[in-house]
């Protein structure tokens, strides 16, 4: 190992871009002389990290949107490639991602004898267990970052740490002023244009719906860095943009004075929790997609909340159930049903506690230096 460190990072959409930033943060602390490089966003950019190429191009997801980003994803991989042969770094971090970072960067890596951390782990017990034996022949260490994983993981004989959730330490300060009777309602549409262009419309007829007969409402989107506002703008019909404003600003300060929000399966599923907010999560992919997904797929729930909780404490609505009426009929059944809108408020608040305590990245980040001096 040099003197000076030299880490390769990959982070392939806003989620892993925002968990990378604070990764390097952590590390810098750590080890000042390092150099950390890879793939990114303009959060791991900020913090120091050299992008060899941007992470915004390989924001797809689904069957038929990879088949549609294919150019932008093999020159992703041509530019990793050439950065770890040419760079040979101490260590490569992978940060979920698992499409591109285990089949298309992990085994390049490997071959060079470059150590290998994966940081926010694939969710093979979800699905694809079959990536169990690639991990395990690849990855040097998996650090997770649910509670479940790592017992998972060593169960098939995977290094696996847990270091707690990232989200935490975001949310530790965070005053929660969740109101039943805000006349705010946020809606979380995701950060891939897929998803948005799938899933806003739905969400804005279930808002008018809702809104019909209650004119003092006012409707919160949460636009990701990547995403063009003016594609957001034009999936608002004209007749309710008054009502409806577009912030650039981090989830948990759109989720503040929030009554409810409507959000896409995800991380931002988390963040509302940790905002105590109630909420409706919704998913729905291509059909192709889905059709796939559906016989691979074995879980009770589809959203990391109830995962977590490992029961339903917020209604989940997948594909076919996303119609409007139906969005309509469960935000109905939590905002105007004063006892089942504070039940849900209080298992947010337990959801809170078994996600541990803050210090995730700095954790993650002595996992990694160590796992590097290993290796030297």
């Amino acid at each position: 190992m040099k003197n000076a460190p030299h880490m390769v990072m990959v982070a392939g959409e806003d989620s892993g871009d925002f968990h990378g930033a604070n990764l390097a943060v952590a590390l810098k602390k750590k080890l000042p002389a390092i150099r950390l490089s890879g793939i990114g966003g303009l959060k791991m950019e900020e913090q120091g990290v050299e992008i060899i190429f941007p992470s915004s191009r390989l924001s797809v997801i689904g069957l038929t949107e990879v088949l549609g980003s294919l150019a932008d994803i093999l020159a992703g991989r041509k530019a990793i490639r050439q950065h770890l042969t040419k760079s040979r770094p101490d260590l490569l971090i992978l940060i979920d991602f698992p499409g591109f970072n285990l089949h298309l960067v992990a085994p390049f890596a490997h071959k060079l004898n470059i150590p290998i951390v994966y940081y926010i782990s694939p969710k093979v017990w979800a699905w694809r267990k079959g990536r169990i034996a690639t991990i395990n022949r690849l990855i040097d260490k998996v650090l997770v970052i649910l509670p479940f994983e790592e017992e998972f993981f060593r169960r098939h004989n995977v290094d696996a740490e847990y270091v707690g959730h990232p989200l935490v330490d975001e949310f530790a300060d965070f005053k929660s002023r969740s109101q039943q009777k805000s006349p705010i309602i946020a809606l979380i549409p995701g950060s891939r244009n897929s998803e948005i262009k799938r899933l806003l419309p739905e969400m804005i007829t279930a808002a008018r719906l809702y809104a019909r007969d209650k004119p003092e409402l006012r409707f919160l989107i949460p636009v990701a860095p990547s995403i063009p506002e003016a594609m957001v703008e034009e999936l608002i019909p004209s007749g309710f943009r008054d009502r409806v404003t577009l912030l650039r600003r981090p989830l948990k300060t759109v989720l503040q004075d929030a009554a409810f929000a409507l959000v896409t399966s995800g991380t931002a599923t988390l963040e509302t929790a940790l905002a105590e907010v109630p909420m409706v999560v919704i998913y729905k992919a291509s059909r192709i997609s889905y059709e796939i997904g559906r016989r691979v797929v074995k879980l009770t729930h589809f959203s990391l909340v109830n995962l977590i909780a490992e029961k339903e404490i917020v209604p989940e609505l997948l594909q076919d159930e996303t119609a409007p009426e139906n969005i309509v009929r469960q935000m109905r059944s939590i905002l105007d049903n004063q006892f089942r809108y504070q039940q849900t408020v209080k298992e947010l608040k337990q959801l809170k506690s078994r996600l541990g305590n803050p210090g995730a990245p700095q954790r993650a980040a002595a996992a990694i230096i160590e796992t590097m001096r290993k290796h030297a």
